[in-house]
């Protein structure tokens, strides 16, 4: 007898929204980024002042009130044209549908006088306003970080429109079963492992399960993310890295195992490379903190 057979239920959610770079500040004149790109989204909100942005080939003169949204992968270089005061902040969301409608469907640019600009504004400025020159944030200005940022998804994913083309949709819905299938393996290997030997992710087998080969594959998904399918489980392992690495039962050898590295020091090399740190060194800053 099914005691549940009748009920409605709510969703599972299990995805990662991470918020990280978050700074304001005002620099000099002649301030200015070199050409960089991200694997995560970016937005850039003018406070005071006017900036000069270059995105891939399109340039944007923001003055105050002005916002751009980057997405990932997009090359990009900032210069200050007058008194700017500009507030910054990274954030990704492993949330596939949401992700590749915001890459293919959101400008990059909103102008104060934008309706989604008008929406959002009040949210960046509420962020700014948490900002503390001490640095020291409680639990309750993390959580409230994170409603602030919710918020401007939910804005984000209400007003941008959906474009309707059948090759672009049937394009995004292979990109976007790529990554589900590519997030949902590596969950199951990590929560539900079968036996003590290291997993094994072939994007090349992913593809074939899927019906497509893995250069169209490849070149769909980074169409639709701007950047690769092994790009996107290198940052999944990464999540579940530093997940696993606060909990001091596990040992490194054992979530080297875990992630599918032959051993403990192809796995630190790895996570030097992501963090510029080994898996120790994390370990203890964390705990510190």
């Amino acid at each position: 007898m099914d005691i549940l057979k009748n009920a409605h239920r709510l969703p599972v959610l299990d995805w990662n929204l991470n918020f990280f770079g978050g700074h304001y500040q005002q620099v000099a004149n002649d301030w200015s980024v070199p050409k960089d790109k991200h694997q995560a989204f970016e937005l850039i909100f003018i406070l005071h002042g006017q900036e000069c942005l270059t995105i891939e080939q399109e340039t944007y003169r923001l003055n105050q009130g002005d916002f751009v949204l980057i997405p990932p992968g997009f090359r990009h270089t900032a210069k200050a044209i007058a008194h700017l005061t500009y507030f910054c902040f990274h954030f990704d969301l492993d949330e596939p549908n949401f992700i590749v409608q915001l890459i293919q469907n959101s400008p990059v640019f909103f102008s104060q006088s934008d309706k989604i600009n008008q929406k959002i504004r009040p949210i960046l400025v509420a962020m700014v306003n948490l900002v503390s020159p001490s640095a020291t944030y409680s639990f309750n200005d993390k959580m409230q970080i994170q409603i602030y940022l919710s918020q401007l998804l939910m804005v984000l994913n209400q007003l941008i429109p959906t474009k309707t083309a059948s090759t672009n949709a049937n394009q995004s819905r292979y990109a976007k079963i790529i990554a589900e299938t590519l997030k949902s393996t590596l969950n199951e290997a990590v929560l539900h492992p079968i036996d003590e030997s290291s997993i094994q992710i072939s994007i090349a087998d992913l593809m074939a399960t899927i019906g497509i080969s893995e250069g169209y594959g490849n070149r769909l998904f980074k169409e639709a993310y701007g950047f690769s399918p092994q790009q996107y489980l290198s940052t999944l392992k990464l999540k579940w890295a530093k997940k696993m690495l606060l909990k001091p039962q596990f040992s490194v050898g054992e979530i080297a195992q875990t992630l599918g590295y032959q051993n403990a020091s192809h796995f630190s090399r790895q996570f030097k490379r992501w963090t510029s740190m080994s898996p120790k060194t994390y370990r203890q800053i964390v705990a510190k903190n």
